[in-house]
């Protein structure tokens, strides 16, 4: 008998070790080829990278002459002055005044080591992110490569470090504050979350959530934050510069810039098909974002007593919140990541193996290459349904139902007495 519970603990310790080699394979393959392509992207910035965009407006900044940086003529002159390669394309700026003044310290970096500089801080933040997912969740070894091997390999982390795009500090931002939060560090929370100005619309629904759950010390912190960098905003660009953004982000010219039909978004869907009335797809979609936020303050409240209250908004919020935002691209989507994370800990609730096998399914279509051939093949022109969208709704919507049907809602005192 003991010579049998040896062998099967042997067995069963070869299989542990033969598991863990594959996770790494895994991830160290998700890795590779990430970095490749980033490194092969690294002399085309002129042509494919959005670093123009945040850098020349800091340099812009720094010159006293920010406030152009809210006109297309203005940015336009700058970027191509710093980045000849450009070739006459100009990257809009529409990260609110209050981002602007987040960013400006880069405009201190030399232009010469700016990408260098620029592609290590997102490498470093996507780094900082998998660390604070795994302490967050728990993650054991193998998960731990998985995570790192499903976000390498997506589309959404490939086209973020390709051209240069925020997407890594958002993710940091948001998994840092679920840290926080779940740890119930308020006041660290709310400083992370600041970073939220850089793309607000993104947030918004997950503080409405916040709201609900009336986690007051991390709202006001996050609002004391959003109050100083608006002073430092006004500082730097004036009231001049605030009415060109409102100017910019508001004028049909702008739209074009912003490729709205290119996101797996309602309104991009609805470009798609029916372009020709963009001025009521606008404000069709943006209310039905504010029903969003709506929505989201409602599970706030009605989670607000449970003791995981924020993992069940993080299962619950984000797909919709991205899905339905006035304007999310694919690069965006790195912020689902906690929400899968959560699908197949059963940190939560337990999902049932069907729930598992239907994600990864649909999940393919967001890893490369798989990813590639669809944007390029079939968006990029013309394609009329983007899967995209589809799957994201119906993933944010049966999260929802899938979460309200499973989840014990905490007794109260009265009901326990």
């Amino acid at each position: 008998m003991t010579t049998e519970k040896s062998a099967d603990a042997e067995r069963r310790a070869l299989i542990d070790v033969v598991e863990k080699i594959v996770a790494t394979l895994f991830a160290a393959t998700g890795v590779g080829v990430l970095l490749f392509f980033v490194f092969l992207s690294m002399n085309f910035i002129g042509k494919i990278s959005d670093l123009p965009e945040y850098y020349a407006p800091a340099k812009m900044v720094l010159d006293g002459h920010g406030a152009e940086a809210y006109t297309l003529t203005g940015i336009g002159d700058a970027q191509h002055k710093l980045f000849s390669d450009m070739n006459g394309r100009v990257v809009a700026l529409f990260v609110p005044p209050q981002g602007l003044a987040l960013i400006t310290p880069i405009g201190f970096v030399p232009k010469d080591i700016i990408h260098y500089v620029w592609k290590g801080m997102l490498l470093g933040s996507l780094i900082g992110a998998f660390v604070l997912l795994q302490k967050t969740f728990s993650l054991g070894y193998k998960q731990t490569c998985y995570l790192v091997a499903g976000v390498t390999l997506s589309a959404a982390c490939f086209e973020a470090l390709r051209i240069d795009q925020m997407a890594p500090f958002l993710l940091l931002s948001y998994v840092a504050s679920i840290y926080c939060l779940q740890r119930k560090r308020d006041i660290p929370a709310g400083v992370w979350l600041v970073l939220m100005v850089l793309k607000p619309q993104q947030f918004l629904p997950f503080l409405a959530f916040l709201a609900g759950t009336k986690r007051w010390k991390t709202l006001a912190v996050c609002g004391a934050g959003f109050l100083v960098l608006t002073v430092i905003a006004f500082a730097l660009i004036g009231q001049t510069g605030m009415q060109n953004y409102s100017a910019l982000v508001s004028s049909p010219d702008s739209v074009k810039y912003m490729q709205p039909e290119l996101t797996p978004t309602l309104r991009g869907q609805l470009l798609r098909i029916i372009p020709s009335a963009a001025s009521t797809i606008f404000s069709a979609t943006s209310a039905v974002y504010l029903l969003v936020i709506a929505i989201a303050f409602a599970l706030g409240r009605r989670f607000a007593n449970h003791e995981k209250s924020i993992l069940l908004g993080v299962l619950t919020v984000m797909p919709l919140a991205l899905v339905l935002s006035m304007h999310c691209h694919n690069y965006d989507l790195l912020l689902i990541t906690p929400t899968i994370l959560l699908l197949f800990s059963d940190k939560v609730i337990a999902f049932n193996s069907g729930w598992k096998l239907a994600t990864i399914y649909a999940g393919s279509i967001f890893l490369l290459p798989v990813a590639l051939n669809v944007h390029n093949d079939y968006l990029m022109k013309g394609g009329v349904l983007n899967p995209y969208f589809f799957l994201l709704l119906i993933f944010g919507v049966a999260m929802i139902i899938y979460v309200l049907r499973n989840f014990k809602k905490p007794l109260t005192e009265t009901q326990q007495s």
